[in-house]
């Protein structure tokens, strides 16, 4: 509990900060970021997300799939994924918990039934109910193969907390307050592109592809 309210403190400063400048560049890829494409392509889509973003779930559902057939399958692009916990955070971080616990090469398994899943948080008004919030991690854990034991031994341990912690407070001190946010190379995309969808990200991406 004392570890999950000095998370919230840090994002309550981080978010009444508004002069806090943006970070243009980011290292593309750190150790323990989940990726998905090969390591060998020549670039690199970084993107911090947060399990109850609504904006995260449309862009994952609706354009990433058509985003990795056309670069992430083709071996063009390799997709970073980071966490920032958005409101309501507790669940929010429950869920990048979750998705952490799958074998990496399920994790973005995981993250997809987390945010088809939302709907479902949303059904009543208020916060939703400690059994909504159970049922959603669990179809999504057994979406990636994990068993109930599994969920429990992961959930168990203070250290999935503590590296969600740790690494939302990395996505402040990159300058990131706002999900979805996206790097490409380790620069930041404009806020102001119409969307993120393999259209809009195309003539962001061939240059680099041409090494321009």
């Amino acid at each position: 509990m004392k570890r999950l309210s000095r998370f919230l403190l840090t994002l309550l400063i981080a978010l009444a900060a508004p002069a806090l400048a943006l970070a243009q560049t980011i290292e593309s890829v750190r150790p323990g970021d989940r990726t998905v494409g090969s390591a060998d392509a020549p670039v690199t889509l970084t993107v911090y997300l947060s399990t109850t973003c609504p904006h995260c779930a449309d862009w994952h559902t609706r354009d990433f799939p058509a985003f990795k057939a056309a670069f992430v399958d083709t071996g063009k692009v390799r997709v970073a994924f980071r966490d920032l916990p958005t409101p309501p955070q507790q669940v929010a971080v429950a869920g990048a918990v979750m998705a952490r616990c799958a074998p990496e090469e399920t994790y973005d398994v995981v993250l997809d039934a987390l945010f088809r899943g939302q709907a479902q948080l949303r059904a009543l008004p208020g916060p939703p109910s400690h059994e909504t919030v159970l049922n959603w991690l669990s179809v999504a854990g057994q979406a990636g193969g994990l068993t109930r034991e599994q969920m429990v031994a992961c959930f168990s341990n203070e250290s999935s907390f503590a590296e969600i912690e740790s690494r939302a407070e990395q996505a402040f001190a990159d300058g990131v307050n706002t999900t979805p946010s996206f790097f490409l190379n380790g620069e930041r995309v404009s806020e102001a592109l119409p969307s993120y969808s393999v259209r809009a990200f195309e003539p962001l991406i061939q240059p680099l592809l041409d090494g321009r």
